[in-house]
């Protein structure tokens, strides 16, 4: 009875994982199948993103984030707000049931952990992107700097990674019109994760104040200094 109990759990898992895993299977297959687009015009979409970057000092909006984890064969969903000020301080947290906050000021991050009440202090590095891919945002203004560029459709540019960007291999960047150029992100680990960020109701240069991007201990919070 227990085995039929635990192969129904494992099927129903299953079933609840299809749809996403299809998606983002369709999007690995489309993003390195269809025709590459000719040199001029993936040089003039770029410019043009990093022009329209260039002219965003700060954005916030929310973020629907779809991880799929190799190993564990299991979908993962979050969703939470963000806050981004150039050049180097952004905010996101998590609504619940992960229930975090992270703050990055500089090169210094903390992640507020609500339900143990723990602060984890770290330094912020280019090797992060795959564990924090929010923060992205904040590094495409120069794209061409960091990644060899192609364009397989014409509402999507494919990043491969010059130099190790931790575990990054492939990232697809969906673009849209308006005030954010860029409406959703997909990232390809070397171990084969796929995590899909997709940004939702989105302005730009709002005039976001500086102590968004402070993080106030809470009381009785358990500190952790992993800085040094």
């Amino acid at each position: 009875m227990r085995k039929e109990k635990a192969q129904r759990h494992r099927g129903a898992k299953a079933q609840r994982n299809v749809p996403i895993i299809l998606l983002m299977l369709t999007l690995l297959v489309t993003h390195y199948s269809l025709p590459v687009a000719s040199a001029a015009i993936v040089d003039d979409t770029v410019a043009s993103l990093q022009k329209q970057l260039a002219s965003i000092k700060d954005i916030k909006g929310n973020f629907i984030q779809k991880s799929y984890i190799k190993d564990l064969e299991d979908t993962q969903e979050y969703s939470g707000t963000f806050f981004i000020k150039k050049p180097s301080q952004m905010m996101w947290e998590y609504a619940a049931p992960r229930d975090e906050k992270v703050v990055i000021n500089d090169l210094n991050t903390w992640v507020y952990k609500k339900s143990p009440n723990q602060v984890i202090k770290t330094k912020f590095t280019r090797e992060a992107y795959s564990q924090v891919p929010i923060a992205l945002v904040a590094s495409l203004e120069n794209i061409r700097d960091d990644f060899d560029i192609t364009m397989p459709d014409k509402h999507a540019l494919q990043l491969m990674p010059k130099r190790k960007i931790g575990f990054i291999k492939t990232i697809v960047l969906e673009l849209a019109s308006g005030d954010m150029p860029v409406k959703m992100f997909t990232i390809f680990d070397t171990y084969g994760n796929i995590i899909m960020v997709e940004l939702k109701n989105v302005q730009t240069n709002a005039g976001l104040n500086d102590t968004i991007f402070s993080l106030k201990i809470p009381e009785g919070a358990e500190v952790y200094d992993m800085s040094q």
